[in-house]
């Protein structure tokens, strides 16, 4: 048992790291495009570009009901069992049904397509080029989804490496072309173009790979299982609710936006979204491979492991979030200044953004808190609760926004409550409740396991940050990232001391000179 506990926790830290790099490769670059972007386009295009394509792709994926994560389940489920027969039947079935929101999505573009002028405040000039930039991005997203079912596959077999370097590969190359075509004059169709022919080369990559470690795999209509469907959506539409909820959370503001305001809005609170949005990306990726983890230790029913990565897992979380948030907070007005502000907006606009996200940057953190907990419950199968509140949050967040911004008149900082209000009620004080109570973990072991240590941790980076902000306030890349580095480091060292027990400290040692020694679980 020993070594496989110490497989586990290798596998895990790798599987970590490439799904980090990835992000923070994706985050470095995002950074520098959306400026460029902003510039060559202008703040009405980019706007548009936000509105159509960052919806298809953000809410593409949604089409697929939650299968992702029941794939994500079954395989590393048939694995432990050695059900080479299960895990055809769970891949041929996966890949049968994504035909279905291929056709899906193929329709509801077209609907939209002859729609489009009529439900966006878009300007009427841009009009055409955002109907076409649709059937473009739209279209393309429909030929990859069928393909979408093997990223699944390959985390189920926690192969993070091979997802992450097809992203990377794609994304680097994407970066590319999109900086030499737009530097010629080039506008938002190539970028649709672009963006949609890479999705499929990204996908067929991951099949590809998942082909070459799966060679007995082969598509065959008997292996089609429809009652293993029906179990798998079961499975899966407690995930499709969480990750409908998030998506919602997170995008439905620019269509709210779009709808009653204008594409220059969404231009704006779309900036101060992809900000609060990294923030998301890394900590889903430090945490992404918890839940096949989790699978397989369920299955194996060693719920104490169990038990014990949900602990570690939300306290790293919070040693991230906590010092993150404050520096959003803090920081947030220099840090959009810097960025963007000297390109394509006004001080007054920036005032305005920088509240924006110091709003959605707590609401998101109180949220990001929890998503180790709903990756536990996921991995167990047992997250119908956080599904549906989450699904609930969503609903009311869109509903106050029509509200704040039709009725009111509140503008982008009302969106921002809107958002906020109900995230702080569930994900603050609902969610936290029932984990503990699903988990048979009590409010004095939480807060000495988790919290106690979290904040030891993070509070002198957060100290650092705030002193750093009334002293000697940022006004460059180079200062702010000082500010970044030293609290990052300050973090590093606290968190190291104050939040890591002993045999913390000597696993992740252990791990990092590839030495299998003994470790807090077992031998």
């Amino acid at each position: 048992m020993g070594e496989q506990q110490i497989t586990t926790s290798k596998r895990l830290v790798y599987n970590t790291f490439f799904n980090v790099v990835t992000l923070v490769s994706n985050g470095v670059i995002g950074f520098f495009l959306v400026p460029f972007f902003l510039g060559r386009l202008g703040e009405a295009k980019y706007g548009v570009w936000f509105l159509i394509a960052g919806s298809i792709f953000h809410y593409g994926p949604l089409l697929s009901m939650g299968l992702n994560s029941a794939i994500n389940r079954y395989i590393p489920v048939c694995l432990a069992k050695n059900d080479d027969e299960g895990i055809q039947r769970v891949i041929s079935t996966s890949l049968f049904f994504f035909f279905i929101p291929a056709i899906v999505l193929i329709v509801a573009t077209v609907v939209v397509y002859y729609n489009l002028g009529s439900w966006f405040a878009i300007r009427p000039e841009l009009v055409p080029v955002a109907e076409t930039l649709l059937l473009v991005v739209g279209f393309c997203f429909a030929c990859a989804m069928p393909l979408q079912s093997f990223s699944a596959v390959l985390s189920g077999l926690q192969r993070y490496d091979i997802i992450n370097l097809a992203i990377l590969s794609t994304l680097l190359a994407r970066s590319a072309i999109l900086v030499i075509l737009l530097s010629r004059g080039c506008g938002l169709l190539t970028m649709g173009v672009v963006f949609g022919l890479s999705e499929i080369l990204m996908r067929t990559t991951q099949f590809i790979f998942a082909k070459k470690l799966l060679p007995q795999f082969s598509f065959s209509l008997t292996k089609v299982d429809f009652p293993l469907l029906r179990e798998m959506l079961t499975y899966g539409m407690n995930t499709f609710l969480y990750a409908a909820g998030a998506a919602i959370i997170c995008w439905a503001s620019s269509i709210v936006i779009g709808v009653f305001i204008g594409e220059s809005e969404v231009s704006q609170f779309g900036i101060v979204t992809y900000v609060v949005l990294f923030l998301s990306q890394f900590l889903q990726a430090l945490t992404a491979a918890i839940k096949p983890a989790v699978s397989d230790l369920d299955a194996r029913d060693d719920q104490l492991r169990v038990k014990e990565i949900s602990f570690l897992t939300q306290k790293y979380s919070l040693l991230l979030l906590i010092p993150g948030g404050c520096f959003l907070v803090a920081m947030g007005r220099e840090f959009l200044w810097i960025w963007v502000g000297g390109k394509s907006q006004a001080p007054s606009v920036i005032d305005e953004m920088a509240v924006i996200l110091a709003i959605l940057a707590v609401g998101h953190c109180l949220m990001l808190a929890q998503y180790s907990n709903f990756l536990v419950l996921v991995g167990r199968g047992e997250h119908k609760i956080f599904g549906i509140l989450t699904a609930l949050m969503a609903i009311f967040s869109v509903f106050a926004s029509v509200v704040a911004v039709k009725v009111l008149d509140w503008g982008l900082p009302g969106i921002a409550w809107s958002n906020f209000l109900p995230m702080a009620l569930i994900s603050g004080i609902i969610l936290p409740i029932y984990f503990n109570w699903k988990m048979r973990i009590s409010f004095s072991e939480s807060a000495r396991t988790v919290w106690r240590p979290a904040l030891l941790g993070s509070l002198p980076g957060v100290a650092v940050i705030t002193l750093w902000k009334y002293v000697a306030a940022p006004n460059s890349w180079p200062e702010l990232m000082a500010v970044v580095i030293a609290a990052s480091l300050v973090t590093l060292v606290s968190g190291w001391f104050l939040s890591l027990e002993e045999v913390e400290r000597k696993r992740f040692a252990q791990i990092a000179l590839r030495r299998q020694a003994p470790n807090k679980f077992g031998g």
